[in-house]
């Protein structure tokens, strides 16, 4: 059942993709190097507006359920295609960081004899890369790769998507209702379990299950499946919702004091935030169609920029590289670096496999 066929396959979701993990290098960077001065103004003046990783989810949103709608018929495809994209760049990630791990400890025999340091490895291997034990919080900021708690929200949205593909498919007339539910369900999470300490253990799984950010995926599947509707004020529009995004950020954020960048939602200004910067992101990604494909050459570093800055930061907080402007350059650069041999030489060849029967 194709829902939708009038979405102009050439966009800038790559591109977009490449900024958001930029911005979250960036504000890691800035955290963990202890960056001050102009870097760290530059940030809060601009960069913080742009969180990476609600972008990721309104965009997953869109994404996935447009790759299900293509493949509804094929789950056994649909999920091959989704770890295939996943588990090659993560599991090179993970020979690094074992890699840098056991350089960088006092007694590696020490580590690789423990229990938790092979369980460990199983959960990055599979769903639980928000784990680390105790073993390995000599390393770095404390955890060796504290950004990959997004892929078990990920699986999980891999694993919604094709339920609520067969329930609208089930209920057709109840479309919206169905999905308003579900975005309804996920703001009173939200305000739920956001009271919570957050260093309890209930804030903590709470975190790293899908509900809190579903409202921020669905944006991503309602504007998919509507889009005939709305790509009206989407289309050649990315300027005019950046300066509405920007006048809001700057009114009810700055001016008012509300605090809009958290990742549990709390207030009503946070949700239309949310929903401000869900628009500016389809828009950008559907104006100046092109761009991405021109300076990207169809290549998409974004995962591995993603997934490889902590293990760089980590290493240089590791050997008190801290609150230089160089060093903060470097973690860029080999960020870059490390993405670009992932995409080249891992990811771009398992995923010639999904062509594969």
């Amino acid at each position: 059942m194709m829902i939708q066929k009038n979405i102009n396959k050439i966009n800038n979701f790559d591109l977009i993709r490449l900024l958001a993990a930029l911005q979250v290098v960036f504000t890691h960077s800035v955290h963990h190097l202890e960056m001050k001065g102009s870097i760290g103004e530059f940030g809060t003046l601009f960069v913080y507006y742009f969180p990476g990783v609600p972008i990721f989810f309104t965009i997953s949103g869109f994404l996935i359920y447009w790759s299900f709608d293509r493949n509804s018929d094929n789950l056994i495809k649909y999920f091959k295609n989704r770890l295939l994209r996943l588990f090659p760049a993560l599991w090179f990630c993970l020979i690094l960081t074992i890699i840098l791990l056991l350089f960088d400890a006092k007694d590696p025999f020490l580590i690789t004899s423990a229990k938790q340091f092979w369980f460990w490895i199983i959960g990055q291997m599979t769903v639980f890369q928000f784990w680390t034990p105790d073993i390995l919080r000599f390393w770095g900021v404390g955890t060796p790769n504290g950004s990959l708690w997004t892929i078990a929200v990920e699986m999980q949205f891999y694993i919604f998507v094709p339920v609520l593909f067969f329930l609208i498919k089930k209920f057709r007339k109840n479309t919206l209702t169905i999905i308003l539910v579900f975005i309804a369900s996920s703001l009173a999470f939200n305000f739920y379990f956001g009271k919570f300490s957050e260093d309890s253990m209930v804030y903590k799984l709470a975190g790293v299950s899908v509900f809190p950010y579903l409202y921020n995926f669905l944006f991503g599947v309602l504007a998919y499946i509507y889009w005939d509707r709305i790509k009206a004020f989407v289309e050649g529009k990315m300027l005019i919702w950046l300066v509405m995004y920007l006048v809001y950020i700057n009114v009810f954020g700055n001016w008012l004091g509300n605090d809009l960048n958290s990742y549990f939602i709390y207030t009503p200004y946070q949700f239309l935030s949310n929903i401000f910067l869900a628009f500016l992101v389809l828009s950008t990604a559907f104006t100046f169609n092109g761009i991405s494909n021109k300076l990207l050459h169809h290549n998409d570093i974004s995962y591995g920029v993603y997934i490889f800055h902590m293990l760089i930061i980590n290493f240089f907080v590791q050997r008190g590289m801290i609150e230089s402007t160089t060093y903060f350059i470097m973690v860029f650069a080999g960020t870059i670096i490390l993405a670009s041999v992932s995409w080249f030489f891992v990811e771009k060849y398992f995923l010639k496999l999904k062509k594969n029967k």
